[in-house]
């Protein structure tokens, strides 16, 4: 039965509230990924280099996850309701600006400004809806909440390739503006205000700390495909963040009102959850940034063709959140975590396998099977655990969990990134040795150059361009597979992890009022 919520004389379903929160959520999410496409015309237009350019994406995600942390405390200082308003019309402020900008520098900042908006949009948007539904209702509730996650970084590349291709770069940024303006309206008159316990004490060294840590660590993560894990630049920023992230966590452990309520950990249920929803984020992440280079380099789509293709693997993912979450509430996390993660552990290893010879239709049933797993089990999984937390730590438990899941996926991208070129270029110098006079790969070459430009030097220059070519894609290829067999073994991880996810409280409080 629908329990409606009486506000100002109204009573207002919670899914009325929750579709309110999902357009936000949704708005922000889109925003990480529609980017990426429009970066090379934002280049020509404003006379920048790549490096300079990449700060359009660095400067938001980075601002994104410092301001993640914070938002439990805030959510208590100010209201859920307020915290989410406020992230909406920064957010919506930040894109006319991002759309309107006239320089890099303008762009950049007003990107940073949109990220102390979206940042918050997330956290604080999960954990309004684990207080709008009790505890038996929430599968459902989050399965519909999860679908504006998973459905906006599959339409993002789709809608940026077309603007570009066909209008102007700057609407990317502009499409938020009428969805953000109708966002806040609807939640300034249906959202209702949730009660909240400001403290009067200000943890000012534990934000300190927050912040140092969270831009130290995901600036240095995010810098390891451009510069290498030697880099001074990069190992000075982890370091820095390391250390200043071990001196958080002792300062929160003694505080008494702490920034981020770390104690949560010692709560069973809650901690798999996150380790769980940590290990999957990173391996579905990863193969969402693995598959683009692959279509793209290899098979030779477009963006746009490229988005096209990821789209049925989206929509899998929105039915799959909708059907974990309503078999949740009936059966458990558990369950559906099993199959989930197995549909995730044998797509992984499908994709270990590929070569430069594309079978499309193939690739395309892995990945739509790769994307309902996740879909089927990311939901129940979190929501597992937030289960079995007191109400009063929600918002503390969701900080967390988008903090945790931040940096799980920066981590991973870092460290699969590298290993993806190690791998390469180590198949690109073993392909390289097998071209010699008495190898068939080099006496193709040879008769190659022969048979171009009458053997002369500019058909063997020629050959010499093609075979490399050839190598290097080979090499990149037999580079992914390595790095698909390493996410292959992290579901494995995460699939022995789901049998030990289950306890009589979780099951408990679920079936209550049933």
């Amino acid at each position: 039965m629908d329990q409606a919520i009486v506000i100002q004389g109204k009573r207002i379903s919670p899914y009325i509230q929750l579709l309110i929160i999902v357009l936000g959520v949704f708005m922000s999410v889109l925003d990480s990924s529609i980017v990426n496409v429009a970066l090379p015309k934002m280049e020509a237009v404003f006379g920048a280099s790549t490096s300079q350019i990449e700060w359009v994406l660095t400067g938001y995600t980075v601002t994104y996850g410092v301001v993640v942390p914070l938002s439990g405390w805030l959510s208590e200082m100010l209201g859920p309701k307020k915290l989410f308003m406020y992230a909406l019309w920064v957010f919506t402020v930040g894109s006319i600006v991002c759309g309107a900008a006239w320089n890099l520098n303008i762009m950049i900042s007003a990107r940073v400004f949109q990220a102390l908006g979206g940042g918050f949009l997330m956290p604080v948007g999960m954990g309004m809806v684990f207080r709008l539904f009790p505890p038996e209702r929430r599968g459902v509730a989050m399965g519909i909440f999860g679908i504006g996650m998973v459905a906006a970084p599959a339409f993002g590349p789709v809608l940026s390739g077309y603007f570009v291709e066909n209008s102007s770069w700057r609407l990317i940024f502009y499409l938020n503006v009428p969805v953000g303006i109708l966002t806040f309206v609807l939640g300034w008159l249906f959202l209702q205000e949730f009660s909240h316990k400001a403290s009067k004490h200000v943890d000012v060294v534990g934000f300190i700390l927050s912040v140092i840590a969270s831009f130290s660590l995901l600036y240095g993560f995010n810098e390891v495909p451009t510069y290498g894990w030697h880099s001074l630049l990069v190992l000075s920023f982890i370091s820095l963040g390391t250390v200043a992230l071990t001196f958080f966590i002792l300062t929160e452990l003694m505080v008494k009102e702490p920034l981020l309520e770390l104690r949560i950990f010692k709560n069973y249920m809650f901690s798999l959850s996150v380790i769980l929803s940590a290990i999957v984020n990173t391996v579905v992440f990863v193969g969402l940034f693995l598959m683009p280079l692959y279509l793209e380099n290899i098979v030779g789509y477009s963006a746009i063709r490229t988005g096209l293709f990821m789209t049925p693997a989206a929509l899998a993912s929105a039915v799959a959140m909708a059907t974990g979450g309503r078999l949740f509430d009936r059966i458990g996390a558990r369950p559906i975590g099993v199959v989930g993660i197995s549909l995730v552990l044998a797509s992984s290893y499908g994709f270990s396998f590929m070569t430069t010879q594309a079978n499309t239709a193939g690739i395309q049933t892995l990945y739509i099977l790769r994307n309902f797993g996740m879909g089927l089990v990311m939901m129940p999984i979190i929501t597992a655990g937030m289960n079995t937390i007191p109400k009063n730590l929600l918002s503390q438990a969701t900080g967390i969990t988008d903090t945790v899941r931040q940096l799980a996926m920066s981590l991973g991208t870092a460290v699969l990134t590298t290993y993806l070129v190690t791998q390469s270029t180590k198949y690109d110098i073993r392909l390289g040795w097998q071209v010699n006079s008495i190898t068939y790969p080099g006496r193709f070459l040879t008769q190659l150059g022969h048979l171009m430009s009458g053997g002369g030097a500019t058909g063997a220059h020629q050959a010499a361009v093609m075979v490399n070519n050839i190598i290097v894609e080979r090499g990149f290829v037999s580079g992914m597979d390595d790095t698909y067999w390493i996410t292959f073994l992290l579901a494995v991880l995460a699939w022995f992890l789901n049998w030990f996810f289950a306890n009589a409280k979780e099951r408990a409080i679920r079936r209550a009022e049933k």
